[in-house]
């Protein structure tokens, strides 16, 4: 019990840092979070994930930006057009939070959904490349839950989509930069049920996580 609480306020502390960083994105860890379960609950049968498997595809959502810790806070919050170097150094968070997370023996099953949630399957994304099924299943959705909620957030760089605009830009990059059954899944479930709870803050509330406390049920299967 004991520990679980140290993880909770640990992971308190990560996400509350990475927010601390950059105002523009205050809450997106945790919104990502969600989302990243709401699609791994619609892979579910599809998959055969187990609810151990969604609770960490939950925490690698928690954490997915914990890389951004070392990065520069101009280059994190510039509103202008970056340059390749600041872009190059942007495109390392996530090999610097799989690195931050590999030094913790109980996160280690969510470092694929960390380092991999920027890969396209085109193969066209960072840091490695990787295309098709050669990407994590947990990286594709942490990417996909990712990317919606960039698109639904107003952004030193870009405004936000309505509801409508953003399901119809995932249904447009599908095969291109996300994965088809991952994007289909989620573009066919009751995406007007997710935006709710996420607009409402009725994530807190919503299955049997008490999101209050960072996922203490998802933190639970990392502590046996």
């Amino acid at each position: 019990m004991i520990l679980r609480s140290f993880f909770i306020g640990s992971l308190k502390a990560l996400t509350r840092s990475i927010d601390a960083k950059d105002r523009y994105t205050r809450g997106h860890s945790e919104r990502v979070a969600f989302i990243s379960k709401w699609i791994a609950e619609q892979l579910a049968e599809a998959e055969q994930l187990d609810q151990e498997q969604i609770q960490k595809i939950y925490l690698a959502g928690l954490l997915h930006d914990i890389g951004k810790i070392g990065i520069d806070e101009k280059v994190l919050c510039k509103a202008g057009r970056l340059t390749t170097r600041e872009r190059n150094r942007l495109r390392m968070h996530p090999s610097i939070g799989a690195n931050i997370l590999s030094g913790i023996k109980q996160m280690r099953d969510i470092i694929p959904g960390v380092l991999h949630h920027h890969e396209r399957v085109d193969g066209k994304g960072y840091p490695t490349g990787l295309k098709g099924d050669q990407i994590p299943l947990m990286g594709k959705i942490v990417g996909l839950a990712d990317c919606f909620d960039a698109m639904t957030s107003e952004r030193t760089y870009s405004n936000a989509l309505s509801l409508e605009q953003a399901i119809a830009e995932v249904e447009s990059r599908l095969g291109t930069q996300f994965d088809k059954k991952v994007g289909e899944v989620f573009t066919k479930s009751d995406v007007f049920r997710l935006w709710d709870l996420v607009q409402n803050d009725s994530m807190k509330t919503y299955g049997a996580d008490d999101f209050s406390q960072y996922g203490s049920i998802a933190v639970g299967t990392l502590i046996k």
